[in-house]
């Protein structure tokens, strides 16, 4: 993998930014509780990542690394990613490739989730993800990519929160100054979704 470099992401690098999410995120515990099985997981992820990487070209800013290797994006203090309108798409996506009942439930747990977003402004780091093949270096390409938005709420005295969806990731965000609030698990217990918030440090 050549040395990561981050450009902005235009409308032309939407597939790009979904082919690296479908990839990076084919082993989460969370959207592998919605579809299970790998075909299912295949059309299911594409849907979804589509609409989520929609809705971060309107509200947010989304990266991709020039060798379209890694893909992230983050959601401003003064934006919600999502709407009353969106939530009923996202159960519609969930729906079409599982089940009503898994629809319901897996909503239910994203607002349970959400109910744990900090209070005051904060950045959101929505998504962020890298290509199978680069996984060997994926928590540094990670983190190299996440820095200088890290830096930038510490410049400007902002905080900022994410939901990790994989406890394999924990241990990273804790390195980069991210806390756990709470879990909430599916109502099956199938997965569990962790809200992190990381106040401003430094200066």
């Amino acid at each position: 993998m050549v040395p990561l470099r981050l450009r902005h992401a235009v409308r032309s690098d939407l597939d790009t930014v979904v082919d690296v999410w479908v990839e990076a995120f084919a082993l989460d515990p969370y959207l592998r509780w919605i579809a299970p099985t790998e075909d299912g997981y295949a059309a299911f992820a594409r849907d979804w990542m589509t609409f989520i990487a929609g809705l971060a070209f309107e509200r947010g800013h989304t990266y991709v690394d020039v060798s379209g290797h890694l893909a992230t994006a983050w959601i401003p203090p003064d934006l919600s990613l999502v709407t009353a309108e969106n939530f009923d798409r996202a159960r519609a996506i969930v729906a079409e490739h599982a089940s009503e009942v898994r629809a319901g439930h897996a909503l239910t747990t994203i607002i349970a989730a959400r109910a744990h977003d900090m209070k005051k402004p904060h950045w959101t780091l929505q998504y962020i993800g890298v290509r199978a093949a680069s996984h060997g270096r994926g928590f540094g390409a990670m983190a190299v990519a996440v820095a200088p938005l890290i830096a930038r709420c510490d410049a400007d005295g902002v905080p900022c929160g994410l939901v990790s969806t994989n406890p394999r990731n924990i241990s990273f965000y804790e390195r980069l100054g991210f806390v756990a609030v709470a879990e909430i698990p599916t109502p099956d217990g199938g997965a569990v979704l962790r809200p992190m918030h990381r106040p401003v440090t430094g200066g």
